[in-house]
């Protein structure tokens, strides 16, 4: 895997608490791992925005379709019971 370097600015405090953590020669990785961990929330967030947007859109459409079947549910229920 190609690696490319960049650089970032950080507070001192936030620095020194990182390299007292974490050991030299792992700490590109680290800073890698976080990142994709960041990363891949944030698509989980806007993924499950777009979900609950998508299932408020359908709401009435849902409540619709199930009206229609409501009756077909109740003789079902009486004729077998629940």
């Amino acid at each position: 895997m190609a690696l490319t370097k960049r650089t970032y600015t950080l507070t001192p405090e936030t620095l020194q608490r990182f390299e007292q953590t974490v050991r030299p020669g792992e700490r590109s990785a680290m800073i890698g791992e976080l990142i994709e961990r960041w990363l891949m929330e944030k698509e989980k967030a806007e993924l499950r925005r777009l979900v609950i947007e998508g299932c408020r859109e359908m709401a009435d459409e849902m409540l619709q379709i199930e009206a229609e079947f409501h009756p077909l549910e109740e003789e079902v229920a009486r004729n077998y019971g629940e």
